[in-house]
This record gives structure tokens, sequence and C-alpha cells, in this order.
């Protein structure tokens, strides 16, 4: 085995087999997909995005079980975000409950994108799996930054015209699309930014698109150029 594979391979060794995208991915197309429905539905629209978001976990921490330690924080943050769950269905939604919720939510995703960028950025790997977790890593920027701007609503640091103002979570169905609208840079206008910091978070999220869309196709070119390489040497 030549210098460059073996080195792969002892990174991959050292840092587990990459996880089961297709787990993350379905857990992400039923979230997207399932928050516009849910949110409609009487009785449930308040707490749609927490049923759909647990939706997701259970699916998706599937993806961590490369690894036992990122594995355990996840199930630890799904037990956790599932706990906050419960007191908001049964004692009512609160603003700290829902900060709570929203920053553990965050935090989940993080690990997840973590994981999935993890193959192409450092591992290096080209195949469907790590092509699917490199389209999840971009739907979690999307998923994240709308989190992002449910914090400043609750917080009352910003608003957005084109968005009634409800209860604190009830609005983040349009967040998500105005997040992903903003993310792959269409401006559509329906729904804009008012004030300095949601601007700033708007602008910024545009630049985060492009550069990572620029990142990871350089990135796959990279890991296939090294693929390539290492199979004329052997």
């Amino acid at each position: 085995m030549n210098e460059p594979a073996q080195q792969i391979s002892e990174h991959q060794h050292r840092h587990g087999v990459a996880g089961n995208f297709y787990y993350l991915l379905a857990g992400l197309l039923i979230t997207l997909l399932g928050l516009p429905f849910g949110s409609r539905v009487p009785e449930m629209g308040l707490h749609s995005m927490t049923i759909f978001f647990c939706l997701f976990m259970l699916l998706a921490v599937w993806s961590l079980a490369a690894s036992r330690r990122l594995f355990q924080s996840g199930a630890v943050l799904v037990l956790c975000i599932f706990t906050l769950a419960g007191f908001d269905m049964i004692f009512g939604s609160s603003r700290t409950l829902d900060m709570l919720s929203l920053l553990l939510m965050m935090t989940f995703c993080c690990l997840s994108c973590y994981i999935a960028a993890r193959n192409i950025f450092v591992i290096h790997r080209v195949d469907l799996n790590a092509l699917v977790g490199a389209f999840c890593v971009y739907l979690l920027l999307g998923l994240m930054w709308a989190m992002f701007y449910s914090v400043l609503l609750i917080l009352d640091w910003g608003t957005f015209t084109g968005i009634h103002k409800g209860q604190n979570l009830d609005v983040f169905p349009d967040l998500v699309y105005f997040s992903f609208v903003t993310l792959a840079s269409l401006g559509y206008g329906d729904i804009s930014p008012v004030g300095g910091l949601t601007r700033t978070l708007a602008y910024l999220e545009t630049v985060t698109g492009q550069f990572y869309l620029a990142v990871m196709v350089a990135g796959l070119v990279g890991a296939y150029r090294d693929r390539t390489k290492t199979g004329a040497t052997n």
C-alpha cells in the first residue's frame, strides 16, 4: 500500500468509518417537507417544529453511529430535546423553553454537519454516501440559519417583513423558507429582514452558501484526483 492510501486508511481507522447519511437525508426531507403541513394542523402548529425535528433526530442519530463518542453525544441531545418538548406540550410554551430547544437543536445540527463534512474535507471520500452527506450539510446550513433567525425573533433583536409574528416557534416554516431562499441567493423579496443584525445575518448566509458550494466542489475534485493517483500507482 502506498503512503497516501496508507495515511487515509489510518485516518479512517482513527476517526471511524463514515456514517450512513441516507438516514440523515431522510430525516431532513421529512422535516422540511412536513413543517409546512404540520403548521396548518389545528392544535399542532406551534409544536410542529419540535415534532418533526424529533423525527429527524431519531433517524439522523444513526448517522453518528460510526463514532461511539459522537453517537453518545447525539443520543444525549435527542433525550434532552425530547424532554424539553414534553415540558413544552404539558406546561405550555415559554420563551425560556423555546430558547433552550433551539440551542440544543442547533448543537445537534452542528454535530451532524461535522460528521457529514468530515468525509469530503478531511477523510476525502468520494462515493455516493459522501455525496449524500455533502448535500445534507447544505440542507443543515439552511436549517441552522433558520434557527438563528428564530432566536433573534424570540429575543426581539430583529423582525421580518412578510412574516406575521405569532408565538415564538409558530413562524418557523416561514423562516425556513426565507433561510433557503437566502442561502441559494434567490432573493425573491417576499420576506425581507428589518434591522441591522438580521440584514447582516442574511448576507452572511448568502456568502456562506456560495462559499460552501465552491469549497465542496474543490474538495470533491481534490478527493477524486487523489483517488485517481492512488489507483494509478497501484
